[in-house]
């Protein structure tokens, strides 16, 4: 009951007062000391529309391991929390499709173990030339479908049933597999294929992080960078993207910007890292960016598709395609609110109507 609470967003005041339970008695019911009536639990799954099977299931709960969340210093612990337990149903979902399909196999260079203050920019580019060369991709050219490469290699993407700005995703090793979930806040395709290039980040470069409680900001903010610095050299390699900057100019920034689908003003910050653009250069570009208005909005924004996850959709109707179980039967196995599931397998979900044949039913009698 918590997790499905949390998940939407509830405190226990909250749910009291929309379900018109106490307070204590919800807390009863969360803590285990008390089960709710029939009549009850009815109104808690109302007003929280998760399926009964849901609070039948035994608790979910995330094995050891840091989860990491990319987003804006303001992001609230209830918006970070509400994604959290998302990652949980990801599992859930995976869980029960890898009971009928095989998954690709985890395919990712061996991870990075060393503390934050520890890792150099030389084992960031590192880890990222080896990805790129593990997953097949050259060191010379744009990763085409970053989305569609990583779940070929084992990477469980999802898009989360939430948007809020201030959060683009959230990451984390869940048993002995990699979860990205996304959050939906229409962002461009861009800023979408950095986003998960940083959670691959983080996944990589710090598996000997336990919890993100247990470090200052500081070194949240060294972290931050970091997996940042990674998704720069996975997506822009450092000699194929000097060989292609033939001017820094804005204007020709948008060309490149086509060419590498990565952001103007991520390509701006990595020229300046690499010493081909100096600080006052950097600083006019990054007016004539604010002048334009494209801080937020850049040019091509609208035009470049946006990736999606594929992977959870095409197991999804592999079973189906396959008879192996009924579209019912499948919906049902989920034990998930339809809302999530449709998120998360990126189709429509639906009970089928079940015909019943009420033809009658003859049989020849045996003369005498």
């Amino acid at each position: 009951m918590t997790s499905a609470r949390v998940a939407r967003g509830m405190k226990m005041k909250d749910l009291a007062e929309a379900t018109e339970i106490s307070r204590q008695m919800i807390s009863n019911y969360e803590s285990g000391k008390t089960v709710p009536k029939a009549e009850n639990l009815l109104k808690i799954i109302s007003v929280l529309e998760f399926p009964k099977g849901f609070f039948q299931e035994d608790t979910h709960l995330l094995n050891n391991g840091a989860t990491y969340f990319r987003c804006q210093s303001s992001a609230t612990k209830k918006i970070r929390d509400m994604q959290k337990e998302r990652l949980i149903y990801a599992k859930m979902v995976y869980d029960r499709l890898a009971l009928y399909v095989n998954f690709p196999v985890v395919k990712l260079p061996s991870l990075l173990d060393k503390e934050i203050k520890e890792i150099m920019e030389e084992d960031i580019e590192k880890k990222a030339q080896e990805t790129r060369s593990l997953w097949g991709v050259d060191s010379i050219s744009p990763i085409d479908n970053l989305m569609v490469l990583a779940e070929s290699c084992g990477i469980i993407v999802v898009e989360a049933n939430m948007a809020d700005n201030k959060l683009d995703a959230v990451s984390r090793w869940i048993m002995d597999r990699p979860f990205i979930m996304l959050t939906d806040n229409g962002e461009s395709a861009v800023r979408r294929r950095f986003n998960i290039a940083h959670e691959l980040g983080h996944i990589i470069l710090h598996n000997s992080v336990e919890s993100i409680h247990d470090y200052s900001a500081v070194e949240l903010k060294k972290m931050e960078q970091q997996a940042n610095m990674f998704a720069a050299h996975l997506l822009l390699p450092n000699e194929a993207f000097i060989s292609t900057l033939l001017s820094t100019s804005l204007e020709f920034y948008v060309d490149l910007k086509r060419y590498w689908k990565v952001s103007i003003q991520a390509m701006i910050y990595k020229t300046h890292n690499l010493g081909f653009i100096n600080d006052d250069q950097k600083l006019y570009l990054n007016k004539k960016i604010a002048w334009n208005k494209w801080k937020k909005k850049e040019p091509l924004d609208e035009e470049l598709p946006l990736e999606r996850p594929i992977l959870f959709k095409r197991v999804y109707q592999m079973i189906l395609d396959n008879n192996v179980l009924s579209r019912n039967e499948l919906n049902t196995l989920f034990n998930l609110p339809f809302d999530e599931l449709e998120k998360m397998l990126n189709t429509a979900i639906s009970l089928e109507v079940e015909k019943m044949d009420i033809r009658p039913h003859l049989r020849l009698l045996k003369e005498i």
